[in-house]
């Protein structure tokens, strides 16, 4: 029985299942062997010139194991070689070229990547894009040669990889082509940059440009280059601009980088991060997020795109969910429903079985996280008014805020039947919920200066800190420490400098009787004093209540809304006006860039693809996902649409910016969990 040169599609699904693969030289295999192993042949290439007897290594690593080296074979003169491959359950399959010859000379210090997953079709093709598609989704897990993590981890930077490249084809991969990447993105010029200065190293006359470009990213072959870059993407980038620019000039009477790749940048990036937007599944206007056991995706969405409402008329969304590879799950437009869901604000919570969702229209909803059946909407023993944040205890428990009544809502051990309403004296607009280890619920109140800490075993137990006025998101890291993101400055709300309340408004302010009022009130605000570009910090909280520090990245900070911690304790807010991500050194500075200590800024992550943002998340595999929750703010709030423009205001779909944050064990529940 012959080597089918192409995967049968029952092939291709076993594939996709995870493979333990051999790699052989065209003429090496057995009769006998050929009739469970599937051959695809492979190209090694840098800027289109094949590599000749470069050593192929074929590996395969299973989730929390140390990776195998299944076979090395020499590519032949025109790069070919040929990989046979016998299907197994559970593994992640790359391929790793190293050195060999190009024009007859040779490249030693080149080494180039090609992570497989189930685009692989027949070819495979390993060069500098397939290179750098490979590594940013798996930059956390690269370890030289070695490709380790947990198994969600490497499900979740295997299955990315195609959404930047084409590993069958080498050129760009389907998602980033599409519009809404492509056109809003610098993605794919960086990719191009990135691949330039990688290919230095297989142009025999640059070699004191690789040379360079090993001291600019302390490495020693362009493999660790290109992982080193993706892991500190802002990191030399003026220098790393400089080495690409020199290499590639721009020829003035042309006005155009004729050696290099297109398209390519002409100005210098504010960092080499790359970033993939996700539509469908009913994802506009999202709000929280949160992963599940499987490293799945789930998040409330404000509003339902194409009603022509905004969200002040209610006609909102409800549940999306992502699996690991960022394809939608849920029915497009409504998401996952059925419960009388009607807008979801800023409350999403995962729990061990269930997704819960809270809502503007005063319900609970909760939905399986197994195909997201509609098991709600959740029995609760009094009236309760607008719901926000959602938090879940490691015993089971779900605590949600009430903002509009200034109440949480109890579900003990995640009986969604059995809801208790509570009182705390100093609630008001109750807004963002995290949960320590200690089964201590943190609460912020977004219309006072109180932040309250309930002890979860014993309700009636609570204290409370005094904040900056106008608290939203809050997370705890691996020591019991709280940060919290503030909208304004101080404890009374006075105004920055300069700023001014809009005509009316009351002195001081009544709590607004909906969560759409609270957020009119704020974009009205913002409207009058368009000359702001900075309001509002991070304060952080010891275990023991004390303000540790406060006023932090409040030179960047606009209007901070979500905030996440990841598996080295440091932090990251989405920036709701200031539409970008911001990375913060957290307690421990050893895990931070040399020169950075607690609370400092380390960089604030901007795209063309992020929108006005509510909330960013750490996946298993340490890519950073965020919620586009507004695009057209002013037809979202405003109670008269514009027929042009009304279906469009939410924001679009979610965002995934690759490979810059240590990973996490998800789901959240309690502190956060470094990976394993």
């Amino acid at each position: 029985m012959c080597i089918r040169d192409r995967f049968t599609p029952l092939n291709r699904g076993l594939l996709i299942a995870g493979l333990g693969i051999s790699l052989a030289g065209f003429g090496g295999e057995q009769a006998a062997e050929a009739s469970i192993r599937n051959r695809v042949r492979g190209t090694v290439s840098v800027m289109g010139k094949p590599v000749a007897d470069a050593s192929v290594t074929l590996w395969t690593t299973r989730g929390g194991q140390k990776p195998e080296q299944v076979k090395t074979v020499r590519s032949k003169k025109d790069g070919s070689f040929a990989v046979s491959v016998k299907p197994k359950d559970g593994t992640v399959h790359y391929l790793i070229a190293s050195g060999g010859t190009v024009n007859k000379s040779n490249v030693d210090r080149l080494s180039m990547l090609t992570v497989l997953d189930e685009t692989v079709d027949g070819t495979v093709v390993i060069n500098e894009r397939t290179t750098v598609g490979s590594v940013w989704p798996n930059a956390q897990q690269l370890k030289g040669d070695q490709l380790i993590g947990s198994k969600n981890a490497l499900a979740i930077g295997s299955g990315h990889v195609r959404h930047l490249v084409n590993q069958s084809t080498g050129q760009f991969g389907k998602t980033l082509l599409n519009g809404f990447n492509l056109l809003s993105s610098e993605t794919a010029t960086r990719i191009n940059v990135l691949s330039d200065l990688l290919a230095l190293c297989g142009d025999p006359t640059k070699e004191r440009d690789c040379t360079q470009l090993f001291q600019l990213t302390e490495s020693t072959n362009s493999l660790d280059a290109m992982a080193n870059i993706a892991k500190l993407p802002w990191k030399n980038k003026n220098k790393l601009y400089h080495l690409f620019d020199k290499n590639y000039p721009l020829n003035s009477s042309q006005e155009r980088r004729t050696t290099a790749s297109l398209p390519y940048l002409l100005f210098q990036p504010e960092s080499f991060s790359l970033s993939i937007r996700f539509q469908g599944g009913g994802a506009l206007a999202l709000g929280k997020l949160g992963f599940d056991q499987k490293g799945h995706l789930w998040s409330g969405a404000n509003w339902m795109p194409g009603s022509q409402s905004g969200v002040v008329n209610s006609i909102g969304g409800g549940m999306t969910h992502f699996d690991q590879t960022a394809t939608a799950q849920s029915p497009p437009i409504t998401g996952y429903n059925g419960q009388g869901l009607d807008g979801v604000g800023w409350g999403t919570g995962i729990s061990e079985n269930y997704a819960w969702v809270s809502t503007f229209n005063n319900k609970v909803g909760v939905f399986d996280l197994k195909d997201g059946t509609a098991l709600g909407p959740a029995t609760i023993d009094k009236e309760v008014g607008q719901l926000q944040g959602i938090g879940t205890s490691k015993n089971g428990d779900v605590w949600i805020a009430d903002n509009t009544s200034n109440y949480m809502i109890q579900f003990p051990g995640g009986d969604f039947t059995k809801g208790k309403r509570l009182s705390f004296e100093g609630l008001q607009a109750p807004f963002g919920v995290a949960v320590d280890d200690q089964n201590r619920i943190w609460v912020s109140s977004s219309f006072n200066n109180k932040l309250t800490v309930i002890e979860g075993d014993s309700p009636d137990q609570y204290k409370t800190v005094t904040v900056a006025l106008g608290a939203r998101g809050l997370a705890i890291d691996s020591k019991g420490n709280a940060w919290l993101s503030q909208q304004s400055n101080s404890p009374t709300g006075a105004l920055p400098a300069g700023a001014v309340m809009p005509p009316g408004t009351p002195n001081p302010p009544q709590q607004p009787k909906t969560i759409m009022e609270e957020f009119e009130a704020g974009a009205a605000f913002a409207a009058v004093n368009p000359h702001l570009k900075t309001l509002g910090n991070l304060a952080l909280i010891s275990p023991d209540l004390e303000i540790i520090q406060n006023g932090i990245a409040g030179e960047v900070a606009f209007v901070p809304w979500g905030v996440t911690i990841d598996g080295n304790d440091n932090v990251w807010v989405g920036n709701l006006y200031g539409q970008s991500l911001i990375h913060i050194c957290g307690t421990d500075p050893s895990t931070c860039p040399e020169g950075k200590t607690t609370g400092d800024v380390i960089h604030n992550y901007q795209s063309g693809v992020i929108q006005v943002t509510t909330d960013v998340v750490v996946d298993d595999a340490g890519n950073l996902w965020s919620a586009n929750n507004w695009f057209d703010a002013d037809v979202v709030i405003n109670k008269s649409y514009n027929s042009r423009t009304s279906t469009f205001p939410g924001g679009q779909g979610l965002v995934v910016t690759y490979g810059v944050a240590a990973p996490v064990q998800n789901p959240l529940m309690g502190a956060v969990r470094k990976a394993l």
